[in-house]
């Protein structure tokens, strides 16, 4: 028998592979990319239709088994969201404008399933679910007001805005319904009328007498027991990038309710993420009792720690390589150390030497596994020798600079935030000599501050909306407006690629991205309202932060590429 000619073959071949291909393209949704998923892990996809066009619609996935929510973006109408965890899910599209039922189906592992949606117009400007009640499903709408509705300019507004909301922010006041007896005892607390470890927030002569009548009373007025919880309204919608969207998913783990330890309060609240060698995730909870906690990207199990004083505060924390977790207490000047393989948990004095109390903060470890620290109440930073066991600290050049965020060079040089006095300060471990460095937009408030690849110090203008670069080597100082209203970036932390990430609450929640070269911003909004007060990046550029102020506490990350992720654990 003569064998066909090898052209021929050739040519059966490609019809045998076109057909072939052809199988495979009608057994997949129409339009959409194959989104993998790692092993053991399912992925889902589909449409999303309107009577109206709509750009970016957020496409909820929540998992109830394992109260894991995962969040992607529709482009053009699609949707695609690869690496979810097997188990049952509820389902939901969600669009300012419109509305959507809720849909379930469960997921077994390896399944890529199809799920389409239909939107229905809905009057009324949307909401997303996420903190002071706000809620887009069942539930109670809060009205969304302007900020002159929100804070009419009447005697007061400016005395508010200098003395309380540069700190609490713009959606915490509209939140209270307080009678005027509260408000005057957190004015007491805030001014340092009454006697608290935290100290006076309000710098001491800040408010007269007759000014605190009239703060007083304009927070009764417009805050009081007869109020409404009320949301900052933002007439201008973030910027649509659906390339960019498109590519993102969020996953948000929500933390669980004791049935003891948070019968009372029922919530928790968490500030700061950072991982361990295991590619685990750990957190400050700074509900009461106070906690730190640890939770696994790849399984959404959590464990937690109660802190052995209840209500010290836990405001931030770092690892070392040992693996044990360091966080300051803010009550009560103490440093503490937990070994997650004992439970055992060691609380050392931030000064040593007795002479100085303070409110401790940020701690962050150095490359001889020294741990340094910023005390927001009493003006100093500090160091927790590794080889002796005891704090130093040292009083920063400012008076009332409260320092607030910390970061490290490749020199080991400390770099922190001077929350209340806008400015960057830098010391020399070695010489021990600070170097302050004036922000431009004055008065400001600047909460904290990140070092890229290059050396150069970055930092959130939270008051004013802004970002800075500070070059160390020329002093020089370049500052770029954020593109939307009532912008506060929080934290501002550079990646691998020095591209910088900011935490933005302003607008109700956004993480964003800023491309240095480009001098653009990119939006990521998030699942729920809220802020993010601290963030941490991957080696892979998954950006992980938690929601203090949202409905559901949690720990949440971005992937702003799901194609690029090999990994659930978190490893810097």
């Amino acid at each position: 028998m003569r064998k066909p000619p090898t052209l021929f073959v050739a040519a059966i071949l490609i019809v045998l592979g076109v057909i072939w291909l052809g199988v495979v393209e009608l057994a997949r949704p129409a339009g959409a990319a194959d989104p993998g998923s790692l092993d053991g892990l399912a992925s889902l996809s589909g449409a999303v239709q309107a009577p109206k066009p709509f750009k970016a619609a957020q496409v909820h996935i929540m998992n109830v088994d394992k109260q894991v929510l995962f969040m992607v973006y529709t482009s053009a109408g699609r949707y695609r969201a690869p690496n979810l965890f097997p188990g049952k899910y509820e389902v939901t599209v969600r669009k300012a404008g419109f509305g959507a039922d809720t849909q379930t189906i469960t997921l077994a592992a390896g399944a890529k399933a199809t799920l389409d949606f239909s939107l229905r117009e809905q009057a009324g400007p949307g909401v997303r679910q996420g903190e002071f009640g706000f809620t887009s499903g069942a539930g109670t709408d809060v009205k969304l007001l302007s900020y002159d509705e929100l804070y009419p300019r009447e005697s007061g507004r400016v005395l508010l805005e200098k003395n309380c909301m540069y700190c609490h922010g713009k959606n915490f006041f509209p939140s209270k319904q307080y009678h005027e007896t509260q408000w005057n005892a957190f004015i007491d607390l805030m001014t340092g009328v009454t006697a608290s470890e935290r100290g006076a927030m309000v710098s001491p002569g800040a408010l007269s007498q007759p000014d605190r009548a009239t703060l007083l009373a304009y927070l009764s007025r417009q805050f009081g027991p007869g109020s409404l919880p009320r949301g900052l309204r933002v007439d201008t919608e973030f910027p649509v990038d659906e390339t960019a969207l498109s590519k993102a998913m969020y996953v948000e783990y929500y933390l669980p309710l004791d049935p003891k330890l948070d019968a009372g309060n029922k919530q928790r609240r968490t500030q700061q993420p950072h991982f361990d060698q295991q590619g685990n995730v750990w957190y400050t909870d700074r509900s009461i009792p106070n906690r730190i906690g640890r939770v696994d990207p790849r399984t959404g199990e959590f464990k937690d720690w109660v802190m052995p004083d209840p209500k010290a505060d836990p405001h931030g924390l770092t690892v070392d390589a040992r693996g044990h977790v360091w966080f300051a207490e803010t009550a009560g000047f103490h440093l503490g150390e937990l070994d997650p393989a004992t439970g055992s948990i060691v609380r050392y004095p931030m000064d040593s030497s007795g002479r100085s109390k303070g409110r401790g903060h940020s701690p962050v470890v150095d490359s001889k596994q020294n741990v340094w620290f910023t005390v927001i109440q009493g003006d100093m930073i500090g160091k927790w020798d590794r080889q002796t066991g005891k704090s130093t600290v040292w009083k920063v050049p400012t008076q009332g600079a409260a320092p607030y965020g910390i970061d490290l060079d490749r020199d080991d040089n400390v770099w922190f935030a001077e929350f209340r006095r806008c400015k960057i300060g830098k010391f020399d471990p070695r010489t021990e000599k600070f170097t302050e460095y004036v922000v431009p937009s004055q008065p400001c408030t600047i909460r904290r501050l990140g070092v890229d690849s290059r050396g150069m110090v970055w930092y959130g203008d939270f008051s004013n909306g802004k970002i800075g670069r500070i070059d160390p080597a020329s002093g020089q100082i370049v500052q770029y407006d954020i593109p939307m209203p009532f912008s506060e970036p929080y934290d501002v932390w550079a990646d691998r690629e020095d591209a910088i990430w900011i935490s933005d609450g302003g607008q109700g929640g956004a993480l964003i991205r800023f491309d240095q070269r480009a001098k653009k911003f990119t939006y990521y909004p998030t699942p729920q309202i809220t802020d993010q007060p601290k963030l941490a990046i991957t080696r892979d550029g998954a950006i992980w932060y938690t929601p203090r102020s949202s409905l559901k506490a949690a720990v949440g990350v971005l992937y702003p590429d799901v194609d690029k992720i090999k990994t659930l654990a978190a490893s810097y």
